[in-house]
């Protein structure tokens, strides 16, 4: 695969994850268990899913656990935080306010590469991310509701986690991640289960933690740690902006919570920016 083939399948896997990732908080909604039993689960399901998949492609995990070493456990730490803080970020404040939290990560992202990798910021993104906190500065003023403070200050706790993983991630792109992802499971796992009470979920609550986890997100990480491998990391979290789009959106559909106009507006501003930065990046090199 040349290196604009794998750059374009990069922006797909980023945009596919994204909009995967951004179903997470309406399908949070509909499952009537408290926040901890919810990230209990989310990361037993996550972890009993993924085990028979590395334990069939035990020889290549085993290489990759010694190749990445300490990046493993790192990725680890880092994504078990953001499993475990984005559930209670829900718990606290409405899913548009948390989402709107994320904005954050591809300046956060952006400069963590440039000091940990190297790698350069271009004087296109910084417009592009410039243009996009105008608009969720306008998202914010259109949404911000009192009381969700808390909710968005552990929303910015996600932000720090998942930017320290594309990092962690990117550097070793040279190595299969996967492995990390079913360790932060259990970690994660760990971490609720003394907060839990796992024996309240229901047969009818089964569903919708399967479609959480695995489905929702070890699809979505899996797909966005095959972004990284492909595309710079302020580039891949640019894209992961579309996930706070998308999430009030499917919030509005399918419970009738519409977003104001102002938030929309700002909504349209993000993706647009995206967008902007996509095409401009695609005129230039990828490294």
């Amino acid at each position: 695969m040349n290196q604009a083939t794998s750059s374009i399948m990069g922006v797909v896997y980023a945009v596919v994850a994204a909009t995967i990732f951004s179903t997470a908080g309406v399908i949070v909604r509909h499952i009537d268990l408290p926040a901890w039993d919810i990230s209990f689960w989310r990361s037993a399901f996550l972890v009993t899913a993924m085990l028979p998949l590395l334990v069939w492609q035990r020889r290549g995990v085993l290489i990759d656990v010694r190749n990445a070493g300490l990046a493993l456990v790192m990725s680890a730490v880092l994504l078990a935080g953001s499993f475990v803080s984005f559930i209670l970020a829900l718990g606290l404040a409405p899913v548009a306010n948390v989402l709107l939290m994320f904005g954050a990560t591809p300046f956060i992202t952006a400069l963590l590469a440039r000091a940990a990798l190297g790698e350069p910021v271009h004087g296109h993104t910084m417009v592009t991310m410039a243009v996009a906190t105008l608009g969720l500065s306008l998202s914010v003023v259109g949404s911000l509701e009192a009381g969700s403070l808390a909710g968005m200050a552990v929303a910015f706790i996600v932000v720090l986690c998942m930017s320290g993983n594309y990092v962690v991630v990117r550097h070793r792109r040279d190595v299969g991640m996967a492995p990390a992802i079913w360790l932060a499971g259990v970690i994660s796992g760990l971490v609720a289960l003394p907060f839990a009470q796992p024996g309240n979920v229901t047969w009818g609550q089964l569903p919708l933690l399967l479609t959480l986890s695995p489905g929702q997100l070890a699809g979505g990480l899996l797909l966005n740690m095959a972004a990284l491998k492909r595309i710079p990391a302020g580039r891949a979290a640019l894209l992961g902006l579309l996930e706070l789009v998308l999430g009030p959106i499917w919030v509005w559909l399918f419970d009738g919570e519409k977003p104001d106009n102002l938030t929309l507006l700002g909504g349209i501003i993000v993706v647009g920016a995206a967008a902007a930065n996509v095409w401009l990046d695609s005129r230039r090199p990828t490294g």
